[in-house]
Parts: C-alpha cells; structure tokens; sequence
C-alpha cells in the first residue's frame, strides 16, 4: 500500500560513517512503511492485469515480477482502486476556473498521473498531479519514469533536480519532504504551483494513517485552511472494538511489520472520523465504510458487478464484507469547495445524519433469556473446520445422542470426514472405518437437514465453478450414507429446511460462479426432486436466510407450510436486505406451488436480513447466528437473535452473549442439542492480514422457556466437546465390473549390484523398480548414530515433524498434527518408540525451496555421497530431504518425480504398485494419496487386480522408485535413518511454478482435468440419459487412445 510520508531520509549527497550511519529506530520503522508499497503495488498489479486487460497498464514499469493474488485481495484492491478513481475523477470533471492539482500525499510508486491522462484525458487537461513520498522512495521513482518511454513519452517540459523538488514537468511533479514539516510543505508546494489560485485535491490513501496521530491530525488541520481544497482519505476501520476477531488479526499484522496504524486507535469508527475532519476545520464531511460503498448503485452498476465474476471465481463474500467494514472512503471540502455526494445517491446532510443511525444505533431489543454459554477447546490441529455442515448422529452404543460435522474446509484442504461432539468425558481419538464404507466426497457450503432418524445431505462444492448436484442419506441407527437421485442441476450456498419426516424444501442457491438458480426444490424418497411454482418470487438469491416457521409431527397430513426468507445476495453481487413471507401448498404432490409476500415494514432487519447465517428451531423459537449484514459490520451484541413467530406478529431480539475468546461466526455451524445451541467450526481469511480460526465450540445452554432452569441445572456435564475424528473412506475406483476374490501375488523388487553409469541408465529406461546393493554412499551408514546426529546438528535444533495418533499415518483424515520439536527431544522420542517422523524442509524458506541436505545439514552433509554410478541422479537432483521415523507407516502416495531412496540406519519395508494400478487403490481425481492401509489391507480382496511389489531395505542399500510407483512405507526396526533424492527424469513437461516436495501432477495431467470439467460442462443442459450416452462415448474414445 502506499506509504506515509513521515520525516525523510538524510539526502544521500550527506554520506554517514561510523556509530552514525546504522540505522536509528526511526528509519527502520521508515523502511518498514515503505516495505507496504511493495505489498500493494504487487496487488494492484494483479488487479490491473486481470480486471483491465482493454486499457493501459502502468503498475507493471514497477513490479518486475507480476503475482496472482487470491480472488478475495484482487478484489478488495479492485474496490480500492475504484474508489480512489472514482473521487478523482468527479473532481477532474467538476468546473472551476481554477488550475486543478491533484496531490497524492504518500503517493508510494501508486501511477494515478499516469492512470488519469490516459482515461480522462480531456479532465485531465491543464491539471497539476504532486505526487509526495520519501525522498528515498521518490528517487527510485524518478528513476524509473526516467527510464520507461511509456511513462516520460506522456510527459512534456520535463527536468529533475536535486532538492525537495526532485521531478518537474508540464503535467506531473514529484516532490521527496517531510510531511511533519507543514511550514516546509507549504513553502515546496508554493515553489511548484499557486495554491491561492488552485483547486486542490488531497488524496492518502492508507498512507497518512501510519504516521504519528498528532501529526496527521496537524496536515489535516493544515489543509483545510487552504482556500479551495478537497480531502481524501482510504484507511482502516475498527468498527466493533479491538477484539473483534478480524481487528485482532488486522492489527498484530500491522504490529509485526513494525508499521503501527496511528490514527485507527484514535479514530476506529466512521463517526469518529467524521467528527475528526469537522473538528479539525473541515465544514463538509462524506464517510462510508467500503462494504457499504459497494452496495451502492451508483458505485458499480449491475453490469460492472456481473463483469468481475466472468474474470475470476469467487465466493469469499463474509471476508469480503469483514474487509469492507473495516475500511472506510472519507471526502472532506472546505467552506469553498462545489460539493458532490461521492461514490454514493445519499447527498452530504443525509449522509451525516444515516451516520449518527448507523454507527452508533441503539440495539434492538433484548431477549430476556440470561443463557449460560461455555467454551471446549479443540485439540491440537483437529476440529478446525469452515463451511461444513451438522446434524444430530447417535452414539456408539446407540443410547446417548452426539452430534456430528461432515466435511468443510480445514486447514490445508477439504476435508471428507466427521467430527463427533459428545457430552461424555473420554479422551479424544482418530477414527478409520472399518471395512469398505460409501461415503460422500470432500466439500464445502453443502446441507445437511435433520430428518429424525436420517438426514438429507445436499449438494456443496469444492470449487466455486465446480458445484455438486449429489445427495446422500445419513442413516443414524446404522451410521452409513446412501446415495440418492442427483439435484436437477448442482447447487451450493442454498439452504433446506424440513417440512415433517418425508419431505424437504430446497431454496434457490449457485450453480456457479455466474449462475443463480431460479426454482425451489421439494424432496420425497418416492417422488424425487420435484420444482415449485413460484407466486410473486423476489429476486434470485443465494446465502439467504431460509427457513420453515412449522415442522410438522409425524402424521401430520396437512399439505402446507409457511416461512421465511431473508438477506442473500443477488445474481448482480449486490447485498439484499427484503424479509419476505412464504406459503407453501400441496408439496406432497408433483405440482408445489410457493408464494412470496414481502414485509416492507419489518423492524429490526437488518438482524434477519444476512448472509452465510445459521438458523435453528427450538420450542418455536428460531436462532439466527452469525453472517454477514448488509453496510456494516454485526456488532458483538447481535451475533445471536431470536424470531419470534405467533398468528399475530413476528418479533426479533438480540441475545447478548459474553463470548470468551471471542468467536468469528463466519462459516460456523449451529445445532441444536436438547436447550442448547451448539456452534463449531468457523474462520476467514482477514484480507491480507493471515487467516483466523475458531479455537473451539460453544455450548449456548438456553434456559427453559417455560420455566427457567436453576443455575444447578446447567451443569458443565451439559457441555459438548470434540471427542472423535472419523476418517471417511472412499470405495476403490475400478472399471472393472466384476472384482475378483482371488488373493494378490506379492513379489519381491529386484536386487543388483551396478559398476557403470550406463547400468543406471538402463534402469531408468526400464522404469521398474530396483535395489542397488552395495553402493557406496559415504561414510554415513556407520557414523549416523543418534548420538552422532545430536553432536553435529545440535540438540536444541527444531525440526517440524509429523506427530501421529496411530501406527498407519492417513494424509486425508490427517491423524497426526505438524509439531515443532527441539532435534535431540526428537530422536530421544522415537528411541523411546514414539509415533513421529522426519521428513526435512528447507532450513531457508520451507514454503518456497526445496529440502537439500548439503544446504540444510551442512555439518552432516559430506557424511553422505552418491556413487559415480548414479551421475544422472546427482546432475539433475530436485531435493534431498532427510528421513527419521520411529514406528509409524508413510501412507500410500506417489511422487511425480523419480528418486532413489538411502537407507542409513535400520530397515524398512515398502510396498510397491506400478502406474496402471492407480484405479485399483482409491486415488481420487487430482489426489497423489490415498487413505487405503495397504499394509493392512494386502492379502484382502479390496487389492484384487493389483501388482504389489515388496521392498526389504537395510543399511547401505538404494532403492531405485520410477516416476508414479504408487508406494508406501513401515520401518521394521525401531530407528529408521535415510536420505531421499528426487530428481527430474522428464525432459519437459512437470508443473509450473513451484514445486516443494516433487509431487505436483504434470501440467498435462492438469490441464486435461480441466478440459474433462469443460466437456462435461457442455452436456449438462441434455437429459441424463443422452448426456450419459455421449460421455460414455467420450469414454471409450479416451480409452482407446491408452
């Protein structure tokens, strides 16, 4: 972002020596603020490249090296940008028969002079643009428009010198002062322009907010004493206090940057900013946070919104909105000023005035339930899940009711298993079905409805283009899923609600990431997926609130319902706030008919009207939780309502919860359980700031509304907590129609001995595995003792290991955690038979190199050589990583890359499986692991059809792995010690980009699961039989080309 201009540098004619030319603590906060220009630009550049691909570009003369950002950051930047362009340019095109001047104060390399002459060329025309920085920061600058024909070449009566005024031309300047000096300021402003006979436009966009707040206020104070200025300001907000989970985040990021936010602890809200500006001389004051600001009409049209989803997917709305609300646009005018409503239809008095209402609006009224709400820390690394989904299961011996949370992301991935929360006090465990189980794949923002003893799970996605029309069947008593008939089309981000024991109401939700489904849904087990008409409907929407106001009692014929339906968003990415009424008739029959009637006159609903919220039933009560509103951010006190629904009126009050910690009710998921709501999971990404996550449930335990329980009663017993993780186990893929029951043939790997390069040679060739018997691989094999590796890596070295809760390690359901432990404590743990492994990251920057052994353990290093006879490994290696384990297994996976594998200290054994076996050992699409126990599972029918191959590794040997052997790994002793080393046996062909651990598919691979997304795509409007028909075809095409 761009940074402040706070007291400037020494001028680089003034060289410093000795004590006095390290830096004081001053210049490194300095060069901090100036390290956030970096930060920013990049994300303006991505913004530039992606979402005005028609027009000029002018980031890329300043970023050498261009990155996609994630959807979410390009498009909070994109709204950034919008907003500051959209005050410049109504200032460009305003009358005024003075010169206009266009200051950007902390201006970083940000190329609004640039930007304006290209786009509004004709506005722009006789106008002054200043930018102002440090002077440091501005000589690069300067260099750069020097040297880049595209910036200078627009530029007329250009000269540089070497003082405050180091750039001067007929349309741009470029000034490097301190912007603490004012008197100086002034003086280098009035060297460069007239300002008595100017019009001025300031603009500091998150620039002046770095600086002392005293001082910030004095060049606010000082610029409103000009004759004819306007003020611009784009900075963050603290809308709801300091421990508000995204604030929190906010704030310790800027903390750790050493670049402290000034003004936001002085000034957290909109209200107090605009008292700020009117306090410091400022007669006319606009302010709105950015969340509103793009809500508004006359921001982006409808054809602008629906044009950004063409460019790039995206559903990060709730972060989106965290991250609006926490920044705001401000334009202030003095007495002279002509002054417009910026970026908005409500002009300037009723904009102070919705100010006062919105910032500072009395709360709603306030339940008088007094509930007891109690926190169950998650443990370590399970229980952290958004956008899941959960339902009431049964207990082990079917006698006690849990609760269970199926899918949703997690920390890495999404995930395909179910947290079970349970009131009983039993430690906490990982849990792998027993036997084949059909379950229901890996997504996220999917249904789950509660149907007494089954649930109906609906639809979800993983990806925002790529939704799921699947549906599944949870049967409590058996605990087993059942697939049912798909959804007519896929669904995400809808919502379901029972209507008795048969029958569910489906609303309108995403199809994809530019699609809005028009039709409700009602499901039967006979009658399928049958659509409603629909009487007066509002406006496609997706994320709403939904829900039926009366769940019928088994038996109970009647053949209607009512409901409600609130909030959402629309096809055209605008936040909608209506609160509508619906009926519901005959949905028992194949021809449902819903009609809607909209309640104008709804108060309070803005607690009703949200988006990505939980709604639960208990006695006739409902519970809204959590989401987003529309304009601003939901304050602490209204996270939690209740509706209230009677044959004469509808009321809604807020349930003022003391959360503690304080949770981010953004992808959470409620339930209820008995008088208490249950909330788990939750999280959002804070922009650009980190991510944040629940640390843990809540049990919200109501009181009876008859008759409120005694504090005895709610005893902590009452409680909910995380008690199990079971792993979901997908079936095996096979062609095959028939699997056979005949047991495997386990053979064993080759064993050689090589005397020549060409030997090696016609091993890779033959792309089959081998063990290379005595090789020379340096001393290590009869020095790498543990006590050896403690003296020479040192015993308080910390190394992040995989800690596993069982023998076999699964990747999908990941039962184990990543710890970070000291290297000695580590192999005194294993030594003792403890459950961890090794395996060695980059010591530098483990997210971005890869594992080198020369690099990493350079004192162990010369300990280990590879022989002569394997020049082709050494020329081309990848990574070297290091190998410890105690007694825990690998699980099955393949590596894209091919290695030989150095077996130092005791002995392994590992099961192979060539390439043409992948269909056999449930790999799912775009997975290079699978969840399948292969040790356990070899002499059983489920590897009928494959081709084990086993490997018995000692000290010394090298064990030879062709690119894709699918292969896992158990130590047979208790300390197993090796070195791996992947290299590139491809000419051409791997994966783009970085590539860590030398398994990313090959950029073919990827690219045609993309191509197969199309091809499906494309027949998705046809029948299921002819689209079946076709793609079967496809199929057999496909095959023959194997």
């Amino acid at each position: 972002m761009p940074s402040a201009s706070l007291p400037m540098m020494k001028p680089a004619r003034e060289p410093e020596t000795g004590r006095s030319a390290a830096k004081s603590k001053s210049q490194l906060q300095d060069d901090s603020i100036m390290g956030t220009n970096n930060s920013s630009i990049v994300s303006k550049r991505s913004v530039e490249r992606l979402y005005f691909p028609d027009e000029a570009h002018f980031f890329r003369y300043f970023v050498k090296k261009p990155q996609r950002r994630s959807p979410l950051i390009n498009r909070g930047y994109w709204v950034r940008m919008k907003a500051i362009d959209q005050v410049v340019r109504q200032f460009l095109e305003q009358d005024s028969p003075k010169q206009k001047v266009v200051v950007n104060l902390g201006c970083g390399y940000d190329p609004l002079p640039w930007q304006c002459l290209e786009r509004y060329p004709a506005a722009s025309n006789g106008t002054k643009f200043i930018d102002i920085d440090y002077r440091d920061l501005m000589l690069k600058k300067r260099t750069v428009v020097q040297s880049t024909n595209e910036l200078n070449s627009m530029l007329t009566g250009a000269k540089v010198s070497e003082n405050d005024v180091l750039f001067t031309s007929d349309q741009y300047i470029q000034l490097g002062c301190d912007l603490r000096d004012l008197q100086a300021l002034g003086r280098v402003l009035a060297s460069v322009i007239d300002i008595e006979n100017c019009t001025i436009l300031f603009t500091a966009e998150v620039s002046i907010t770095y600086m002392n707040v005293e001082a910030s206020d004095a060049l606010i104070h000082w610029a409103s004493r000009l004759t004819e200025a306007r003020f611009c300001v784009l900075e963050q907000l603290i809308p709801d206090g300091e421990d508000h989970p995204f604030s929190r985040t906010m704030m310790a990021h800027f903390g750790k940057l050493r670049t402290v936010l000034g003004a936001v602890q002085k000034y957290p809200t909109e209200k107090a900013q605009f008292s700020r500006f009117t306090g410091l001389g400022w007669p006319k004051v606009q302010v709105c946070n950015l969340w509103k600001l793009w809500n508004s009409p006359t921001f982006a049209t409808p054809e602008e919104r629906t044009a950004l989803d063409q460019v790039e997917p995206f559903d990060e709305w709730e972060e989106f909105a965290l991250f609006g609300c926490h920044y705001f646009l401000l334009v202030a005018d003095s007495a002279n000023m002509a002054t417009r409503a910026v970026a908005s239809s409500i002009s300037e008095s009723q904009r102070s005035n919705n100010l006062e209402k919105s910032t500072d609006s009395t709360l709603p009224a306030r339940s008088g339930l007094q509930p007891e709400l109690i926190f169950s820390e998650y443990p370590k690394n399970h229980g952290y899940k958004r956008f899941a989904a959960s339902m009431p299961v049964k207990g082990p011996d079917h006698s006690r009711d849990m609760i269970g949370v199926f899918a949703g992301m997690g920390l890495n991935t999404r995930t395909d298993s179910m947290d079970k929360y349970s009131v009983d006090e039993i430690d906490f465990q990982v849990l792998n079905p027993r036997g084949p189980a059909v379950t229901p794949s890996s997504r996220m923002c999917h249904t789950i409805t509660d149907m007494g003893d089954t649930s109906l799970l609906v639809g979800g996605r993983t990806s925002p283009d790529n939704a799921s029309r699947e549906c599944w069947l949870y049967h409590k008593w058996l605990s087993t899923w059942e697939r049912l008939d798909d959804l007519p089309w896929p669904l995400y981000r809808h919502q379901a609600t029972r209507l008795n024991s048969e029958y569910v109401l489906v609303s309108t939700g995403r199809i994809d990431s530019r699609t809005v489904s028009t039709d409700f849904l009602v499901w039967n087990r006979r009658k399928g997926w049958v659509r409603c008409s629909s009487e007066n409907p509002p406006r496609p929407s997706y994320g709403a609130v939904f829900f039926s106001n009366k769940i019928a009692d088994v038996g109970d014929n009647s053949s209607s319902r009512r409901g409600f339906l609130a909030g959402g968003m629309s096809t055209s990415s605008s936040f909608l706030d209506d609160v509508w009424q619906w009926k519901l008739n005959e949905f028992n029959t194949q021809a449902p008919t819903i009609h809607f009637t909209r309640l104008p006159s709804f108060e309070d609903k803005h607690l009703v009207a949200r988006f990505g919220a939980n709604v639960v039933c208990i006695q006739d009560k409902f519970y809204i939780i959590g989401g987003v509103i529309k304009d601003r951010i939901i304050k602490l006190a209204e996270e939690v309502c209740v509706l209230s629904i009677n044959s004469t009126s509808i009321s809604v009050e807020s349930i003022p919860l003391g959360f503690t910690p304080r949770p981010l009710l953004i992808g959470s998921t409620t339930v209820a359980f008995d008088q208490s709501l249950v909330i788990t999971g939750g999280s959002a990404v804070c922009f650009s700031f980190g991510t944040f996550w629940n640390k843990g449930s809540y049990t919200v335990l109501l009181p009876s509304l008859e008759k409120a329980k005694s504090q005895e009663e709610m005893r902590p017993s009452e409680v909910l907590r995380l008690i199990q993780t079971v792993a979901a186990e997908t079936p095996c893929k096979t062609t095959e129609s028939r699997i056979s029951t005949e047991s495997v043939t386990l053979n064993s790997v080759p064993r050689v001995q090589i005397g020549s390069a060409l030997e090696f040679s016609r091993m890779l060739e033959s792309s089959t595995p081998v063990i290379i018997e005595k090789a020379d691989i340096g001393p290590c094999t009869a020095k790498w003792t543990t006590d050896y590796l403690k003296e020479k890596i040192g015993t308080e070295r910390e190394v992040i290991v995989h800690e596993a809760s069982t023998e076999h390690m699964n990747f999908k359901s990941k039962n184990f955690s990543y710890v970070t432990k000291w290297f000695g404590d580590f192999l005194d743990q294993i030594q003792q038979g403890q459950m961890l492994y090794l395996r060695s990251l980059s010591a530098e920057k483990p997210s971005e190199k890869a594992a080198d052994i020369s690099r990493d353990f350079p004192s162990i290093a010369a300990d280990f050589v590879l022989p002569p006879e394997l020049a082709v490994v050494t020329e081309n290696t990848h990574s070297s990583p290091l190998r410890i384990s105690g007694p825990v297994n690998m699980w099955l996976h393949y590596d894209v890359m091919a290695n030989v594998y150095c077996q130092i200290k005791g002995s392994k054994r590992l099961l192979l499986f060539p390439p043409t076996d992948v269909k056999h050992l449930g790999f799912e699409p775009g997975s290079s692991s699978s969840q399948l126990n292969v040790f356990q599972e070899l002499h059983s029918p489920r590897l009928a059809g494959t081709h084990p191959q086993e490997a018995l590794l000692q000290p010394g040997d090298v064990l030879f792995l062709p690119s894709l052997w699918l292969h896992a790994a158990s130590p047979t002793s208790g300390v197993s010690i090796a070195v791996n080393v992947f290299f590139r046996s491809l000419s051409a062909g791997y994966a783009a980009g970085k590539d860590v651990y030398g398994n990313r598919d090959l950029q073919a691979y990827e690219k045609g699961r993309i191509d197969i997304a199309k091809i499906v795509k494309s027949f998705e409007n046809l029948p299921k039989d002819v689209r079946g028909f076709y793609l079967q075809r496809l199929l057999e095409e496909l095959r023959d080309n194997i």
